[in-house]
């Protein structure tokens, strides 16, 4: 999509993300400002702030509260990046690379603080109600999917489960929480619920289906990294149900020791089994639902902006 139309919100976010950071420590600062300030798409203010204006909000609140979602964000990001022991993190060394693993965490936690402090300026008990509901369900997620690391009986339900609660909700939260801040009626609300919902569904499968056909370049991480850590992702779970029970017994071998070769004959499999495409079809579906949830609404250029951002979402590469 062509985001240069976008660039003056995106502008705007940007200003915003860091006057509201009440660091006490240079540190804290430090290290939030490393993980805000290194080239994330701000995705999800953005989406914030594109709801809010196509239900008619366009003060300069839905600017100063575009933060919240970027703090939640990048605080799940610190503590994903711990749990994980990861190296890399959008090209740069993680941060637990440079600091270990305490800070990160803590700063993870303070900047979860702030986005509930900034909501609660609003003054808006309903906003803080949903953001609350959805830091509970990120934290799930996270939980859930751990528990289900190095398995690879996944079903494909389960990995819907897993992803709606560690990416889809908060997602959701940001394009619901816009058509909340216009005080829009339950109807626009759960709709603008719907479409982040979906949208944030086919982000997270693109993301998994990235992880075989990307490059580190692009990606900023390995190619194979989620099969690196135990994660079992769509691409895989389809390539599964498409293989007969020597290749399956072949692949349970590789996953089990997961050195590099393993990983690129995982790669491989998946690839030939068409994996890939089966789980881009699904994100497509996807996308197409989320648009259709944004017919019941009058022609804005928001409107136009969210439809574009969804086609984005399946066309990108990293």
């Amino acid at each position: 999509m062509a985001f240069e139309e976008l660039i003056p919100i995106l502008e705007a976010i940007e200003a915003e993300i860091g006057l509201h950071l009440k660091a006490r420590t240079s540190l804290t600062k430090e290290v939030s400002e490393y993980i805000l300030k290194s080239g994330g798409k701000k995705l999800r203010p953005l989406l914030f702030v594109l709801s809010a204006r196509l239900c008619g909000v366009d003060d300069g609140e839905e600017i100063r509260l575009s933060p919240i979602f970027e703090y939640l964000h990048v605080a799940t990001l610190l503590h994903d990046d711990v749990i994980d022991g990861a190296h890399l993190r959008r090209g740069k060394p993680a941060a637990n690379v440079i600091w270990g693993n305490t800070i990160p965490i803590l700063v993870g936690d303070f900047l979860l603080a702030s986005a509930l402090e900034l909501a609660a300026s609003s003054g808006n008990l309903k906003m803080v109600q949903i953001l609350s509901e959805t830091t509970s369900c990120l934290a799930q997620g996270e939980i859930h999917e751990i528990t289900r690391n190095n398995t690879l009986d996944l079903s494909e339900e389960e990995y819907y489960e897993i992803i709606t609660g560690k990416t889809a909700v908060l997602i959701a939260a940001a394009t619901r929480l816009g058509a909340v801040l216009a005080n829009a009626d339950e109807e626009k609300e759960m709709a603008l619920k719907e479409y982040g919902l979906r949208l944030g569904t086919a982000f997270q499968i693109v993301d998994d289906v990235l992880d075989y056909i990307g490059s580190e370049k692009e990606l900023g991480k390995p190619v194979g990294h989620d099969l690196l850590e135990g994660k079992v992702t769509l691409p895989l779970i389809y390539a599964l149900k498409e293989s007969i029970d020597k290749e399956r017994k072949q692949i349970k071998k590789y996953f089990s020791r997961r050195q590099k070769e393993d990983i690129a004959a995982i790669v491989s499999f998946v690839k030939e089994k068409k994996g890939t495409e089966q789980a881009l079809a699904k994100a497509k579906d996807l996308i197409h639902q989320a648009k259709e949830v944004l017919l019941a609404f009058p022609d804005r250029p928001a409107k136009k902006f969210l439809l574009d951002i969804a086609d984005f979402v399946v066309e990108r590469r990293h």
